[in-house]
Protein backbone atom coordinates (compact mmCIF):
# COMPACT_ATOMS: atom_id res chain seq x y z
CA UNK A 1 0.00 0.00 0.00
CA UNK A 2 1.36 3.41 -1.01
CA UNK A 3 1.14 5.75 1.97
CA UNK A 4 0.22 9.36 1.13
CA UNK A 5 2.87 11.91 2.10
CA UNK A 6 0.38 13.77 4.29
CA UNK A 7 -0.07 10.59 6.36
CA UNK A 8 3.68 10.22 6.80
CA UNK A 9 3.99 13.89 7.79
CA UNK A 10 1.17 13.40 10.30
CA UNK A 11 2.90 10.38 11.86
CA UNK A 12 6.22 12.28 11.95
CA UNK A 13 4.60 15.23 13.76
CA UNK A 14 2.94 12.87 16.26
CA UNK A 15 6.25 11.09 16.85
CA UNK A 16 8.11 14.34 17.51
CA UNK A 17 5.37 15.48 19.88
CA UNK A 18 5.46 12.11 21.67
CA UNK A 19 9.25 12.38 22.10
CA UNK A 20 8.94 15.93 23.46
CA UNK A 21 6.15 14.92 25.83
CA UNK A 22 8.09 11.88 27.05
CA UNK A 23 11.16 14.06 27.65
CA UNK A 24 9.11 16.57 29.65
CA UNK A 25 7.58 13.81 31.78
CA UNK A 26 10.95 12.12 32.35
CA UNK A 27 12.37 15.47 33.52
CA UNK A 28 9.65 16.10 36.08
CA UNK A 29 8.58 12.67 37.39
CA UNK A 30 10.28 9.49 38.55
CA UNK A 31 9.80 5.75 38.15
CA UNK A 32 9.18 3.20 40.92
CA UNK A 33 11.64 0.38 41.51
CA UNK A 34 12.68 -1.69 38.47
CA UNK A 35 10.75 -4.80 39.52
CA UNK A 36 7.49 -2.78 39.52
CA UNK A 37 8.26 -1.34 36.07
CA UNK A 38 8.93 -4.82 34.63
CA UNK A 39 5.78 -6.19 36.29
CA UNK A 40 3.49 -3.55 34.72
CA UNK A 41 5.25 -3.73 31.35
CA UNK A 42 4.65 -7.48 31.22
CA UNK A 43 1.02 -7.11 32.28
CA UNK A 44 0.45 -4.42 29.65
CA UNK A 45 2.07 -6.49 26.89
CA UNK A 46 -0.14 -9.46 27.77
CA UNK A 47 -3.22 -7.23 27.76
CA UNK A 48 -2.32 -5.73 24.36
CA UNK A 49 -1.73 -9.22 22.98
CA UNK A 50 -5.40 -9.93 23.72
CA UNK A 51 -6.38 -7.31 21.11
CA UNK A 52 -9.81 -7.86 19.54
CA UNK A 53 -10.15 -6.92 15.86
CA UNK A 54 -13.58 -5.39 15.18
CA UNK A 55 -15.44 -5.93 11.85
CA UNK A 56 -14.47 -2.40 10.73
CA UNK A 57 -10.78 -3.27 11.17
CA UNK A 58 -10.22 -1.23 14.34
CA UNK A 59 -8.45 -3.06 17.15
CA UNK A 60 -9.98 -2.92 20.62
CA UNK A 61 -7.47 -3.37 23.43
CA UNK A 62 -7.89 -3.97 27.16
CA UNK A 63 -4.38 -2.72 27.95
CA UNK A 64 -5.83 0.69 28.86
CA UNK A 65 -6.61 -0.80 32.29
CA UNK A 66 -2.89 -1.17 32.98
CA UNK A 67 -2.12 2.34 31.70
CA UNK A 68 -4.72 3.86 34.01
CA UNK A 69 -3.53 1.79 36.96
CA UNK A 70 0.02 3.07 36.40
CA UNK A 71 -1.18 6.69 36.36
CA UNK A 72 -2.79 6.21 39.77
CA UNK A 73 0.07 4.17 41.26
CA UNK A 74 3.12 6.07 40.04
CA UNK A 75 2.13 8.94 37.73
CA UNK A 76 2.68 9.71 34.05
CA UNK A 77 6.29 8.45 33.71
CA UNK A 78 5.40 4.83 34.46
CA UNK A 79 2.20 5.18 32.40
CA UNK A 80 4.16 6.34 29.33
CA UNK A 81 6.75 3.56 29.66
CA UNK A 82 4.07 0.91 30.11
CA UNK A 83 1.88 2.27 27.29
CA UNK A 84 4.79 2.25 24.82
CA UNK A 85 5.91 -1.23 25.87
CA UNK A 86 2.37 -2.62 25.65
CA UNK A 87 2.55 -2.26 21.86
CA UNK A 88 6.28 -2.88 21.47
CA UNK A 89 6.21 -6.32 23.14
CA UNK A 90 2.71 -7.52 22.24
CA UNK A 91 2.02 -10.59 20.10
CA UNK A 92 -1.40 -10.46 18.39
CA UNK A 93 -3.00 -13.33 16.48
CA UNK A 94 -4.49 -12.13 13.18
CA UNK A 95 -5.97 -14.57 10.68
CA UNK A 96 -4.08 -17.56 12.10
CA UNK A 97 -0.77 -15.64 12.06
CA UNK A 98 0.97 -13.76 14.84
CA UNK A 99 1.68 -10.06 14.31
CA UNK A 100 4.40 -8.27 16.27
CA UNK A 101 6.52 -5.16 15.92
CA UNK A 102 9.06 -6.88 13.63
CA UNK A 103 6.52 -7.89 10.97
CA UNK A 104 4.34 -4.76 11.16
CA UNK A 105 4.93 -1.83 8.75
CA UNK A 106 7.24 0.73 10.34
CA UNK A 107 4.82 3.63 9.96
CA UNK A 108 2.06 1.68 11.78
CA UNK A 109 4.34 0.84 14.69
CA UNK A 110 5.51 4.43 14.90
CA UNK A 111 1.94 5.76 14.92
CA UNK A 112 0.71 3.26 17.53
CA UNK A 113 3.59 3.86 19.92
CA UNK A 114 3.38 7.65 19.51
CA UNK A 115 -0.38 7.84 20.07
CA UNK A 116 -0.13 5.58 23.14
CA UNK A 117 2.59 7.77 24.64
CA UNK A 118 0.56 10.93 23.95
CA UNK A 119 -2.71 9.45 25.27
CA UNK A 120 -1.18 8.02 28.46
CA UNK A 121 1.12 10.99 29.04
CA UNK A 122 -1.54 13.68 28.75
CA UNK A 123 -4.04 11.61 30.76
CA UNK A 124 -1.41 11.23 33.49
CA UNK A 125 -0.70 14.95 33.55
CA UNK A 126 -4.42 15.77 33.67
CA UNK A 127 -4.82 13.34 36.58
CA UNK A 128 -2.18 15.21 38.57
CA UNK A 129 -3.10 18.76 37.50
CA UNK A 130 -6.75 18.25 38.51
CA UNK A 131 -5.94 17.22 42.06
CA UNK A 132 -4.99 13.55 41.77
CA UNK A 133 -2.22 12.25 44.02
CA UNK A 134 0.33 9.58 43.15
CA UNK A 135 -0.34 6.45 45.17
CA UNK A 136 -3.90 7.48 46.08
CA UNK A 137 -7.19 6.96 44.28
CA UNK A 138 -9.07 10.20 43.48
CA UNK A 139 -12.43 9.77 41.72
CA UNK A 140 -12.79 13.03 39.74
CA UNK A 141 -9.17 13.19 38.50
CA UNK A 142 -9.39 9.51 37.53
CA UNK A 143 -12.59 10.08 35.53
CA UNK A 144 -10.97 13.06 33.80
CA UNK A 145 -7.97 10.87 32.96
CA UNK A 146 -10.29 8.27 31.41
CA UNK A 147 -12.14 10.91 29.37
CA UNK A 148 -8.94 12.58 28.19
CA UNK A 149 -7.24 9.27 27.29
CA UNK A 150 -10.24 8.04 25.26
CA UNK A 151 -10.72 11.47 23.64
CA UNK A 152 -7.08 11.83 22.54
CA UNK A 153 -6.70 8.18 21.52
CA UNK A 154 -9.78 8.20 19.26
CA UNK A 155 -9.08 11.71 17.91
CA UNK A 156 -5.59 10.76 16.75
CA UNK A 157 -6.92 7.58 15.16
CA UNK A 158 -9.74 9.49 13.46
CA UNK A 159 -7.33 11.98 11.91
CA UNK A 160 -5.26 9.08 10.57
CA UNK A 161 -8.37 7.48 9.02
CA UNK A 162 -9.40 10.84 7.55
CA UNK A 163 -6.02 11.29 5.88
CA UNK A 164 -5.73 7.69 4.71
CA UNK A 165 -9.18 7.51 3.12
CA UNK A 166 -9.58 11.18 2.09
CA UNK A 167 -12.58 11.75 4.32
CA UNK A 168 -13.76 15.33 4.54
CA UNK A 169 -15.13 15.51 8.05
CA UNK A 170 -12.87 14.45 10.91
CA UNK A 171 -15.57 15.27 13.47
CA UNK A 172 -17.96 12.72 11.98
CA UNK A 173 -15.18 10.15 11.71
CA UNK A 174 -14.17 10.76 15.34
CA UNK A 175 -17.75 10.54 16.63
CA UNK A 176 -18.26 7.19 14.91
CA UNK A 177 -15.12 5.75 16.50
CA UNK A 178 -15.65 7.40 19.90
CA UNK A 179 -19.23 6.16 20.26
CA UNK A 180 -18.05 2.66 19.43
CA UNK A 181 -15.32 2.44 22.07
CA UNK A 182 -16.16 4.89 24.88
CA UNK A 183 -18.43 2.59 26.90
CA UNK A 184 -15.88 -0.19 26.58
CA UNK A 185 -13.10 2.15 27.78
CA UNK A 186 -15.18 3.14 30.79
CA UNK A 187 -15.64 -0.54 31.68
CA UNK A 188 -11.95 -1.30 31.16
CA UNK A 189 -11.08 1.86 33.12
CA UNK A 190 -13.07 0.53 36.07
CA UNK A 191 -10.96 -2.62 36.03
CA UNK A 192 -7.87 -0.39 35.88
CA UNK A 193 -9.00 1.31 39.10
CA UNK A 194 -9.47 -2.10 40.73
CA UNK A 195 -5.96 -3.15 39.62
CA UNK A 196 -4.49 0.04 41.09
CA UNK A 197 -6.30 -0.39 44.42
CA UNK A 198 -5.27 -4.05 44.58
CA UNK A 199 -1.62 -3.18 43.93
CA UNK A 200 -1.51 -0.33 46.45
CA UNK A 201 -3.29 -2.37 49.11
CA UNK A 202 -1.95 -5.88 48.68
CA UNK A 203 0.86 -5.89 46.08
CA UNK A 204 1.47 -7.61 42.71
CA UNK A 205 -0.12 -10.92 43.79
CA UNK A 206 -3.51 -9.25 44.25
CA UNK A 207 -3.23 -7.63 40.82
CA UNK A 208 -2.77 -11.07 39.22
CA UNK A 209 -5.90 -12.21 41.07
CA UNK A 210 -7.96 -9.23 39.89
CA UNK A 211 -6.56 -9.52 36.37
CA UNK A 212 -9.07 -12.35 35.90
CA UNK A 213 -12.10 -10.06 35.36
CA UNK A 214 -10.16 -8.24 32.63
CA UNK A 215 -9.59 -11.52 30.81
CA UNK A 216 -13.24 -12.48 31.35
CA UNK A 217 -14.43 -9.18 29.89
CA UNK A 218 -12.21 -9.71 26.88
CA UNK A 219 -13.41 -13.31 26.44
CA UNK A 220 -17.08 -12.26 26.57
CA UNK A 221 -16.58 -9.53 24.01
CA UNK A 222 -14.60 -11.90 21.79
CA UNK A 223 -17.55 -14.31 21.83
CA UNK A 224 -19.81 -11.46 20.69
CA UNK A 225 -17.43 -10.58 17.82
CA UNK A 226 -17.21 -14.25 16.79
CA UNK A 227 -21.01 -14.50 16.78
CA UNK A 228 -21.18 -11.37 14.63
CA UNK A 229 -18.65 -12.88 12.23
CA UNK A 230 -20.84 -15.97 11.97
CA UNK A 231 -23.77 -13.74 11.05
CA UNK A 232 -21.71 -12.10 8.31
CA UNK A 233 -20.65 -15.49 6.97
CA UNK A 234 -24.33 -16.46 6.85
CA UNK A 235 -25.02 -13.31 4.82
CA UNK A 236 -22.23 -14.22 2.40
CA UNK A 237 -23.77 -17.68 2.03
CA UNK A 238 -27.15 -16.10 1.21
CA UNK A 239 -25.44 -13.97 -1.41
CA UNK A 240 -23.65 -16.91 -3.04
CA UNK A 241 -26.93 -18.83 -3.14
CA UNK A 242 -28.57 -15.96 -5.02
CA UNK A 243 -25.69 -15.62 -7.47
CA UNK A 244 -25.89 -19.33 -8.22
CA UNK A 245 -29.58 -18.86 -9.11
CA UNK A 246 -29.11 -15.67 -11.16
CA UNK A 247 -25.80 -16.16 -12.99
CA UNK A 248 -25.93 -12.78 -14.72
CA UNK A 249 -25.67 -10.92 -11.38
CA UNK A 250 -22.49 -12.67 -10.21
CA UNK A 251 -20.40 -10.16 -8.25
CA UNK A 252 -23.17 -7.56 -8.48
CA UNK A 253 -23.88 -7.44 -4.73
CA UNK A 254 -20.22 -7.02 -3.79
CA UNK A 255 -19.79 -4.16 -6.23
CA UNK A 256 -23.00 -2.49 -5.03
CA UNK A 257 -21.70 -2.80 -1.47
CA UNK A 258 -18.47 -1.04 -2.47
CA UNK A 259 -20.27 1.85 -4.22
CA UNK A 260 -22.88 2.25 -1.46
CA UNK A 261 -20.20 2.35 1.24
CA UNK A 262 -18.32 5.02 -0.74
CA UNK A 263 -21.43 7.21 -0.84
CA UNK A 264 -22.25 6.61 2.84
CA UNK A 265 -18.77 7.72 3.88
CA UNK A 266 -18.85 10.72 1.52
CA UNK A 267 -22.08 12.01 3.14
CA UNK A 268 -20.73 11.24 6.64
CA UNK A 269 -23.38 8.69 7.53
CA UNK A 270 -22.92 7.18 11.00
CA UNK A 271 -20.98 3.94 11.30
CA UNK A 272 -24.16 2.18 12.43
CA UNK A 273 -26.07 3.22 9.29
CA UNK A 274 -23.07 2.50 7.07
CA UNK A 275 -22.89 -1.01 8.51
CA UNK A 276 -26.59 -1.50 7.72
CA UNK A 277 -25.94 -0.41 4.14
CA UNK A 278 -23.02 -2.85 3.82
CA UNK A 279 -25.22 -5.76 4.85
CA UNK A 280 -28.26 -4.61 2.87
CA UNK A 281 -26.13 -4.25 -0.27
CA UNK A 282 -25.13 -7.90 -0.09
CA UNK A 283 -28.75 -8.99 0.36
CA UNK A 284 -30.72 -6.39 -1.59
CA UNK A 285 -31.74 -8.88 -4.29
CA UNK A 286 -32.34 -11.87 -2.01
CA UNK A 287 -36.05 -11.70 -2.91
CA UNK A 288 -35.18 -13.01 -6.38
CA UNK A 289 -35.11 -16.50 -4.86
CA UNK A 290 -38.91 -16.28 -5.15
CA UNK A 291 -38.83 -15.40 -8.86
CA UNK A 292 -38.89 -17.99 -11.65
CA UNK A 293 -35.50 -18.87 -13.17
CA UNK A 294 -37.02 -18.53 -16.62
CA UNK A 295 -37.77 -14.87 -15.96
CA UNK A 296 -34.46 -14.11 -14.20
CA UNK A 297 -32.36 -15.62 -16.97
CA UNK A 298 -34.50 -14.61 -19.96
CA UNK A 299 -32.06 -13.63 -22.76
CA UNK A 300 -34.15 -10.71 -24.05
CA UNK A 301 -36.54 -8.02 -22.83
CA UNK A 302 -39.27 -8.92 -20.33
CA UNK A 303 -42.99 -8.66 -21.01
CA UNK A 304 -45.13 -6.38 -18.84
CA UNK A 305 -46.32 -9.37 -16.81
CA UNK A 306 -42.80 -10.70 -16.33
CA UNK A 307 -41.55 -7.28 -15.27
CA UNK A 308 -44.39 -7.07 -12.73
CA UNK A 309 -43.24 -10.45 -11.39
CA UNK A 310 -39.63 -9.22 -11.11
CA UNK A 311 -40.79 -6.17 -9.16
CA UNK A 312 -42.10 -8.47 -6.43
CA UNK A 313 -38.55 -9.30 -5.34
CA UNK A 314 -38.29 -6.19 -3.12
CA UNK A 315 -41.31 -7.26 -1.03
CA UNK A 316 -40.24 -10.92 -1.00
CA UNK A 317 -36.73 -9.95 0.09
CA UNK A 318 -38.03 -7.72 2.90
CA UNK A 319 -40.27 -10.53 4.16
CA UNK A 320 -37.36 -12.99 4.16
CA UNK A 321 -35.09 -10.54 6.03
CA UNK A 322 -37.83 -9.59 8.50
CA UNK A 323 -37.95 -13.21 9.62
CA UNK A 324 -34.24 -13.27 10.54
CA UNK A 325 -33.78 -11.60 13.93
CA UNK A 326 -30.27 -10.20 13.46
CA UNK A 327 -31.15 -8.85 9.98
CA UNK A 328 -34.58 -7.33 10.52
CA UNK A 329 -33.16 -3.81 10.91
CA UNK A 330 -32.26 -3.82 7.20
CA UNK A 331 -35.64 -5.03 5.93
CA UNK A 332 -36.81 -1.46 5.19
CA UNK A 333 -33.72 -0.84 3.06
CA UNK A 334 -34.40 -4.01 1.08
CA UNK A 335 -38.06 -3.05 0.67
CA UNK A 336 -37.33 0.49 -0.56
CA UNK A 337 -34.23 0.10 -2.72
CA UNK A 338 -36.28 0.39 -5.95
CA UNK A 339 -38.26 3.44 -4.85
CA UNK A 340 -37.54 6.65 -6.80
CA UNK A 341 -37.01 10.18 -5.59
CA UNK A 342 -39.85 11.39 -7.86
CA UNK A 343 -42.30 8.79 -6.52
CA UNK A 344 -42.40 6.62 -9.65
CA UNK A 345 -40.61 3.64 -8.14
CA UNK A 346 -41.91 0.46 -6.52
CA UNK A 347 -43.40 -1.22 -4.52
CA UNK A 348 -45.18 1.73 -2.84
CA UNK A 349 -44.33 4.78 -4.95
CA UNK A 350 -42.59 6.57 -2.07
CA UNK A 351 -40.85 9.86 -2.83
CA UNK A 352 -38.18 12.20 -1.50
CA UNK A 353 -37.74 11.96 2.31
CA UNK A 354 -40.31 9.15 2.55
CA UNK A 355 -37.47 6.90 1.36
CA UNK A 356 -34.86 6.02 3.98
CA UNK A 357 -31.38 7.52 3.34
CA UNK A 358 -29.86 4.03 3.35
CA UNK A 359 -32.27 2.84 0.65
CA UNK A 360 -31.69 5.99 -1.43
CA UNK A 361 -27.91 5.41 -1.29
CA UNK A 362 -28.27 1.73 -2.12
CA UNK A 363 -30.49 2.63 -5.09
CA UNK A 364 -27.76 4.80 -6.65
CA UNK A 365 -25.13 2.09 -6.22
CA UNK A 366 -27.50 -0.54 -7.63
CA UNK A 367 -28.42 1.56 -10.67
CA UNK A 368 -24.79 2.39 -11.47
CA UNK A 369 -23.62 -1.22 -11.28
CA UNK A 370 -26.60 -2.41 -13.33
CA UNK A 371 -25.71 0.08 -16.08
CA UNK A 372 -22.02 -0.88 -16.13
CA UNK A 373 -22.68 -4.65 -16.08
CA UNK A 374 -23.31 -6.91 -19.06
CA UNK A 375 -26.85 -8.23 -19.41
CA UNK A 376 -28.16 -10.94 -21.76
CA UNK A 377 -30.38 -8.38 -23.51
CA UNK A 378 -27.93 -5.40 -23.67
CA UNK A 379 -24.28 -4.44 -23.47
CA UNK A 380 -22.74 -2.70 -20.49
CA UNK A 381 -22.34 1.07 -20.53
CA UNK A 382 -18.89 2.57 -20.03
CA UNK A 383 -18.15 4.40 -16.79
CA UNK A 384 -18.38 7.71 -18.64
CA UNK A 385 -21.77 6.83 -20.15
CA UNK A 386 -23.08 5.65 -16.78
CA UNK A 387 -21.89 8.90 -15.18
CA UNK A 388 -23.92 10.87 -17.74
CA UNK A 389 -27.01 8.82 -16.85
CA UNK A 390 -26.49 9.36 -13.10
CA UNK A 391 -26.29 13.12 -13.70
CA UNK A 392 -29.40 13.00 -15.90
CA UNK A 393 -31.45 11.12 -13.30
CA UNK A 394 -30.33 13.05 -10.19
CA UNK A 395 -33.43 14.66 -8.70
CA UNK A 396 -35.86 12.39 -10.57
CA UNK A 397 -35.00 8.73 -10.15
CA UNK A 398 -32.11 9.32 -7.74
CA UNK A 399 -31.69 11.34 -4.55
CA UNK A 400 -30.01 14.59 -5.76
CA UNK A 401 -27.65 15.14 -2.82
CA UNK A 402 -26.43 11.55 -2.65
CA UNK A 403 -26.14 11.42 -6.44
CA UNK A 404 -24.04 14.62 -6.39
CA UNK A 405 -21.58 13.06 -3.97
CA UNK A 406 -21.42 9.85 -6.03
CA UNK A 407 -20.80 11.85 -9.21
CA UNK A 408 -17.88 13.61 -7.51
CA UNK A 409 -16.45 10.25 -6.46
CA UNK A 410 -16.84 8.84 -9.97
CA UNK A 411 -15.21 11.88 -11.56
CA UNK A 412 -12.21 11.55 -9.24
CA UNK A 413 -11.99 7.85 -10.11
CA UNK A 414 -12.12 8.60 -13.84
CA UNK A 415 -9.44 11.29 -13.47
CA UNK A 416 -7.18 8.74 -11.76
CA UNK A 417 -7.80 6.25 -14.58
CA UNK A 418 -6.81 8.89 -17.14
CA UNK A 419 -3.63 9.81 -15.24
CA UNK A 420 -2.66 6.15 -14.80
CA UNK A 421 -3.15 5.48 -18.51
CA UNK A 422 -0.84 8.36 -19.51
Amino acid sequence: MNIPKKVLYYILILTLFAVALAYFIMSHYSLPRLSAVIFWMALAAISESLLIILPNGIGLSVSFATHLACIIISGPFLAVIVAASSYTFCLVKKEKKFAHIFNTPFYKSLFNIAQLIISAGIAGLIYLYTGGSIGEFSLVPTLLAVFSYSFINTLLLSELMTLLYNKKNILSSWMNIYKGVFINMLAVGLIGIILALAYMGYGPGAVILFFGPLLLARFSFKLYINMRSTYLETIQAFNKFLEAKDTYTSGHASRVQKYAEMIAQAVNLSEEKTERIRIAALLHDIGKVGISDNILNKPFSLSAGEYAEIKRHAVIGAEIIEGVDFLKNISTIILQHHERYDGKGYPFGLKEDEISPEAAILSIADVYDAMTSERPYRKALSKEEALVEIKKNAGTQLHPTFAKHFIELLEKELDKDVKNSC
